[in-house]
């Protein structure tokens, strides 16, 4: 029987107790560390990668996310959360499965199963991005707080070398790791074009777009006070998929 190893993070003792306890129904399960502390996590992941870990999203040092990003982890990650499935959605890394508290015993075979199956069959594969659907919210960190972006609110996403700005409807401004190109692989393409190498807009809110030249052109976004560049370039496949 090959033995899966498992990892739990959770800032609420009696949770992690309780999911232990969950777990002895599964013989092929190993848990090789526990942890309240985010910064002691990290060292024992680190040194001692498990098969899958399973990590609280709110955590007294940060969120389960600022974790991830200290993590030299390839494993399966399994949420444990608090937020009911819609806001999950939103969560921007690429988890196997999330298990909402307090957890039901069903729905843990179901999450070690897909584990399973994934440590398996795609050894070392990594999920595919999530794509969004233009209903979703996205989860940005804002000051150290969770903040849940309508995507259908988003106005234009700039550029700002690693990371981008999105702004929305209500003039808010969000800088967030993420490139442009990893922008077009998530956003529905229906909605939102890069009309720039340095930005994309939700062709929703366009206003109008005025042609100076043939090589300059302007979009004029609704709710917002400036116009952005639309490069040579990019006119052709705006032209193509929406004139």
């Amino acid at each position: 029987m090959k033995i899966f190893t498992v990892y739990i993070i959770d800032d609420e003792p009696l949770a992690i107790r309780s999911l232990k306890k969950k777990l002895e129904n599964f013989p092929e399960v190993k848990i090789i560390g526990e942890s309240t502390k985010a910064s002691h996590a990290i060292k024992e992941i680190n040194s001692n990668p498990p098969d899958i870990l399973f990590l609280d999203i709110q955590l007294d040092e940060g969120t389960g996310f600022d974790l991830l990003n200290n993590l030299n982890f390839s494993g399966k990650v399994i949420f444990v959360t608090a937020f009911d499935e819609f806001a999950f959605r939103a969560f921007e890394v690429n988890a196997l499965d999330y298990l909402l508290k307090p957890i039901a015993l069903e729905r843990l075979e179901v999450a070690l199963a897909k584990a399973k199956s994934r440590i398996t069959e795609f050894s070392g594969d990594q999920f595919e991005p999530l794509c969004y659907k233009y209903s979703d919210r996205i989860m940005i960190m804002d000051k150290n707080q969770i903040r849940f972006v309508l995507l259908e609110s988003i106005l234009v996403i700039s550029a700002a070398r690693d990371y981008s700005t999105i702004e929305d409807m209500d003039g808010k401004k969000f800088l967030i790791l993420r490139s442009m190109s990893e922008w077009e692989e998530r956003l529905p393409p229906e909605h939102f074009i890069r009309i720039h190498r340095s930005f994309i807009v939700n062709i929703n809110h366009v206003e109008k777009i005025l042609r100076y030249s043939t090589s300059s052109a302007k979009v004029y976004l609704k709710n917002h006070p400036d116009p952005v560049t639309l490069s040579r370039t990019f006119y052709k496949n705006l032209k193509t998929k929406y004139l």
